[in-house]
């Protein structure tokens, strides 16, 4: 059985050789890592999805989300001079006169000079007419230029995942703050509904594209869901129907598994979260960053959704030596291999930059049972 049979039978609920292996990378990881030109790695396609595939073939992964669409590949030639920053950093100089600090483990911080368009405050700034409506023969052809080598390499080896940003997590940047889009729920529920209803008719044109090409799972990105941010009953209303959508969409047009990744404190609504028909869990932080224990979910979803996470990747990978990582995970998998639904072994959410790469390299020790 190679990597992406042992992801497919996890992911539906069957019975693989062993427990698969795939954890989330943050980009800034992905960059202190496995770079080496920052330049290459952030403004060519080619240099990311190089790095993507280097850092599963070093941690033995059996599979690869692509976390980011797509690089317009006229940016180097954009570039006007390339100098030394802090920290390892880059400076880069562009042609239109401004100017980015790259740090070496976090994303660029682009300085135009031009003040950035005042986003609404309130639900009654928000002209609805200014969501457009986003056509899939208008992306520009290199939209999923990052996914496609990826496949075209490690297709037939790994499960490759794409990702889509949800209608409400869209619904939120369209606010100045967070909490500006969290009291818009309140203020006007008829006007926020459109709004979500238009951008998840605009999720769903990312999530075929991706699903075209071949991806073997979708990833549905809905981090501000959790307990932290809404009730159950704002769930129900403004989460779960577009969530639902979204998923029956994929499954009726393309029949691949779709899995829910939300952040934080969950512990309180993962039935409502199966209730979107949702193939798998994401994320399942535990105490103190989240409030779900693996034992509990496990007996709560049962065999109607597959687990994937539970390891805090600050508080058990980030600031443990690899001896208490290695016991850390074989303790995940002594719960986790019994899950009905399946269960891939792997950080709650991406791997933080700064997490020891010996620290991630013992996960596969886990699996596998090797002593390396």
């Amino acid at each position: 059985m190679n990597a992406k049979e042992r992801m497919a039978q996890a992911m539906r609920g069957r019975t693989p050789d062993r427990t698969p292996l795939m954890c989330q990378f943050s980009l800034g990881y992905l960059a202190k890592n496995f770079a080496g030109d920052l330049i290459r790695f952030w403004y060519t396609p080619e240099g990311l999805a190089e790095a993507y595939i280097a850092a599963a073939e070093t941690y033995h992964f059996d599979g690869i989300l692509v976390s980011i669409s797509g690089r317009d590949p006229t940016l180097p030639q954009q570039i006007q001079h390339v100098g030394e920053g802090e920290h390892g950093g880059k400076i880069v100089s562009w042609k239109n006169g401004s100017w980015s600090f790259i740090p070496s483990n976090d994303f660029p911080q682009d300085h135009s000079g031009v003040p950035e368009t005042k986003k609404p405050s309130f639900i009654e700034e928000l002209d609805l007419d200014s969501i457009s409506r986003v056509q899939a023969e208008a992306l520009p052809g290199w939209t999923f230029n990052i996914l496609e080598p990826i496949l075209q390499e490690k297709g037939r080896e790994l499960s490759i995942h794409g990702e889509v940003g949800t209608g409400f997590e869209q619904f939120l940047g369209l606010f100045d703050k967070l909490e500006d889009g969290l009291m818009a729920l309140i203020d006007d529920e008829g006007k926020a509904k459109e709004a979500l209803r238009r951008l998840n008719q605009n999720v769903l044109v990312y999530a075929r594209e991706q699903c075209r090409r071949g991806i073997d799972a979708l990833k549905l990105s809905s981090p501000y869901a959790g307990a932290g941010f809404l009730s159950r009953r704002m769930y129900q209303e403004f989460v779960l129907p577009y969530e639902q959508e979204l998923i029956e969409t994929v499954h009726r047009e393309y029949g691949i598994p779709c899995y829910i990744h939300t952040c934080g404190a969950i512990g309180d609504r993962l039935d409502l979260m199966l209730q979107t028909g949702t193939d798998g869990l994401e994320c399942l932080d535990p105490p103190p960053l989240g409030t779900v224990e693996l034992k509990e979910a496990s007996l709560l979803l049962g065999p109607n959704a597959f687990i994937k996470g539970n390891l805090d990747s600050v508080n058990e990978l980030q600031n443990r030596t690899p001896d208490q990582v290695l016991e850390i995970a074989r303790r995940r998998l002594e719960i986790g291999a019994g899950h009905p639904g399946g269960y891939i072994l792997s950080t709650a959410c991406s791997i933080a930059p700064d997490v020891p790469p010996e620290n991630i390299a013992v996960l596969y020790q886990a699996v596998s049972g090797a002593n390396l």
